[in-house]
C-alpha cells in the first residue's frame, strides 16, 4: 500500500521511539493531536503498525468503565411546549458517561483506557473511530454481534437546561464480571479507576471487591442507578453526585448549607474519602474528612449552549486534579472552570477543553 508523506513522517518518529505519545508526535510534526490520531488509525488499517503502546505511553493510567452512547440532542429555539413539536436544532455526537469522561481525560493529556461495549453497527463504528481520534485506548471495548450500540436522546430548552431524556443501554449488560476477570491484569495496572453506575450490580460488586486497593471514582449517573453503590461507599475514593443523587443515597433532604454538611458527614462516616456535590448553576459543594466548603462559578455571564456534558467534564477534571495532587478547594475550582468551558459548547465534549486552558482561566479568576 502507498503511504502519504505525512504517514511516512509518523512511521519515522515511531521507529525512533516506539513509546512516543500522540502529544509528542503532534509537537514534533507540527500538527494537531487529532490529526496524529487519524494518521495512526490509517496506518493501523494499512497494517504498517501492529501495536498501540506508543500511543498509550505509561500503561499505568486511568481506566474508565461504563457506558458508550450515540447522543442525540434536540435543542429548542424557545421555551419548550410539551405535547407539541418544537422548532430547534438536532445534533448527533458520541456520548455516554464513561466514554465522555474518557475523552475529556484525553483532552487534559491523560492516558486513558475505556472499558465499554458497542454493537457491530454504524453507530458502533462511529464511536470507535471517534475514540481512536480522541486518543482513547479502545482495545478493551466489547464489540457485540447481537446488541445495538447504546443511544441517548435528550431534549434541551432554550436556556441550555435538559428537560428530559431517554436512554437505550441494554448492551451495557455484556460488561460482566467474567469479562472484567479476563482483563484483570490490565485493570490492576491502573492508577485510577472511574466507573459509572450504568454497569449492572454484579459488575460493580466485582470492581469494588477486586480493585479495592486502587482509587475508585464514581459517577452515580442518576438517583435510581445510584443505589447500586450503597454497599460500597467505604471503598469509593471520590464520589460526584448531584443533589438528587446525594439525597437518594443518604436519605437526607438538601435544602440549605446545613443539610449539605449533614449529608457530607453521613458519607464520610460511611468511609468515603472525597465528596463533590453538583449544585447546578450554583456551583459545587466539596468535602473530605477534614474540610468542606462551596465554590460558585466566577464567570456567571457565560452563554450556556448545552449543560449535558458538564458533569462528565467535572469528573474528568476531578481525576486530573487528583493525579496532580491538588488540594480539595483547588480541585473544586478547577472542576467548575472545566464545566464552564463545557457548557459554552453545543457538543457534549468541548474541543476548547484542555489542561492548559483550565490553568489559564484559573489564574485569571483566582490570582487576583
Amino acid at each position: 500500500m502507498i503511504l502519504t508523506n505525512r504517514e511516512k513522517e509518523v512511521i519515522n518518529e515511531i521507529s525512533k521511539n516506539p513509546e512516543i505519545t500522540q502529544i509528542e508526535l503532534s509537537k514534533k510534526l507540527g500538527i494537531s493531536r487529532s490529526s496524529v490520531a487519524v494518521h495512526i488509525m490509517n496506518l493501523n488499517k494499512k497494517g504498517f503498525i501492529k501495536g498501540r503502546k506508543y500511543i498509550l505511553g505509561n500503561e499505568s493510567s486511568v481506566i474508565v468503565i461504563g457506558g458508550s452512547n450515540v447522543d442525540i440532542h434536540g435543542i429548542s429555539d424557545s421555551k419548550i411546549n410539551f405535547r407539541d413539536s418544537n422548532p430547534g436544532k438536532i445534533y448527533v455526537s458520541p456520548g455516554g458517561v464513561a466514554r465522555n469522561i474518557a475523552e475529556n481525560l484525553c483532552q487534559m493529556n491523560l492516558s486513558c483506557k475505556l472499558i465499554s461495549a458497542v454493537g457491530r453497527d454504524s453507530h458502533g463504528e462511529m464511536l470507535l473511530t471517534q475514540n481512536i481520534e480522541a486518543g482513547i485506548d479502545t482495545r478493551y471495548i466489547i464489540k457485540h454481534e447481537r446488541y445495538p450500540t447504546s443511544s441517548y436522546l435528550s431534549i434541551v430548552d432554550d436556556t441550555g437546561e435538559m428537560v428530559g431524556a431517554i436512554s437505550d443501554m441494554d448492551i451495557i449488560s455484556t460488561i460482566t464480571p467474567n469479562y472484567l476477570e479476563s482483563i484483570k491484569k490490565i485493570v490492576m495496572m491502573a492508577e485510577v479507576i472511574c466507573l459509572d453506575t450504568n454497569l449492572n450490580e454484579d459488575s460493580i460488586e466485582y470492581i469494588f471487591n477486586t480493585f479495592a486497593n486502587i482509587p475508585i471514582f464514581v459517577d452515580p449517573v442518576s438517583a435510581k442507578k445510584a443505589k447500586k453503590i450503597l454497599p460500597f461507599i467505604s471503598k469509593i475514593s471520590t464520589l460526584k453526585p448531584n443533589i438528587n443523587e446525594a439525597e437518594e443515597l443518604s436519605n437526607i433532604k438538601i435544602k440549605n448549607k446545613k443539610d449539605l454538611n449533614r449529608v457530607s458527614s453521613w458519607f464520610h462516616e460511611k468511609g468515603l474519602d472525597q465528596l463533590f456535590i453538583s449544585l447546578g448553576s450554583k456551583g459545587l459543594f466539596y468535602s473530605n474528612k477534614n474540610e468542606s466548603g462551596s465554590e460558585e462559578p466566577k464567570n456567571k455571564k457565560n452563554r450556556v449552549k448545552n449543560v449535558s456534558g458538564a458533569g462528565d467534564t467535572v469528573m474528568a477534571s476531578l481525576i486530573h486534579s487528583y493525579k496532580k495532587g491538588y488540594e480539595i478547594r483547588e480541585t473544586a475550582r478547577n472542576a467548575l472552570i472545566a464545566a464552564s468551558i463545557s457548557i459554552r459548547d453545543q457538543n457534549s465534549i468541548s474541543r476548547s477543553l484542555s489542561a492548559d486552558k483550565i490553568k489559564r482561566e484559573y489564574n485569571e479568576q483566582y490570582s487576583q
